[in-house]
């Protein structure tokens, strides 16, 4: 590895440590020393050794779900076929905003007060919402953090210097929460469980959210 090599993997490193958050995870006394046998045996520490296992099999196992959604049908999604959630009308989604992926897609969407998707077989759902909808922005890992009304017009953008690659729906009647409903609290309300890793859920008892959040 040449010099330069080395100071731009020390520098890609730095750039990812910026944005680095912290968790914590319980195990047992014996895991933990087995962890730190083997970070020991590695000459490396503990946190190198769970991120590298997180890197190395459950990011791909959670990329792997998502390309699913992307390759599922409406049908198979459950975004086509179902009757609307009132009488006027309405249907209701919870709509992932891609934070997992982008942060700044995330915060995007809650400033411009808009439902977006960005990639090939995930966008193409944003056309599915229609004028009328109340859609829910769930924020990977807090929650439900706002949620509007779609004005039904869907709208293109470049994103990451590729043309018309955001689709995206402007919401009306915007609410940012000051706490964010938590995937066990909307699955309270709603008295079901849900996928929440999907990029686009159709919610048919969605009103039951609704009443839970305006409460």
């Amino acid at each position: 590895m040449s010099v330069e090599d080395f100071i731009n993997r020390l520098e890609e490193k730095r750039k990812r440590s910026r944005h680095m958050v912290s968790m914590t995870i319980r195990v047992s006394e014996e895991e933990e020393a087995a962890i730190q046998d083997l970070a020991n045996h590695m000459d490396c520490t503990r946190q190198e050794i769970l991120h590298d296992l997180i890197s190395e099999y459950l990011i791909p196992a959670w990329q792997r779900i998502r390309q699913a959604d992307a390759g599922m049908s409406d049908e198979e999604a459950g975004l086509s076929g179902a009757s609307p959630s009132t009488a006027e009308g309405r249907r209701y989604y919870l709509l992932n905003t891609n934070k997992a992926n982008s942060v700044e897609d995330h915060q995007m969407m809650l400033e411009e007060q808009v439902a977006a998707a960005f990639e090939d077989g995930w966008k193409q759902k944003i056309e599915r919402i229609r004028s009328g909808d109340v859609v829910f922005l769930y924020e990977s890992g807090r929650g439900v953090v706002a949620y509007g009304i779609a004005r039904g017009e869907v709208l293109k953008a470049p994103h990451e210097g590729r043309k018309n690659a955001t689709y995206y729906q402007s919401l009306d009647d915007f609410k940012r929460l000051d706490s964010p409903v938590s995937a066990k609290g909307i699955q309270q309300a709603l008295g079901r469980k849900i996928r929440f890793v999907h990029t686009l859920t159709l919610l048919k008892d969605g009103e039951k959210l609704i009443k839970a959040l305006e409460a």
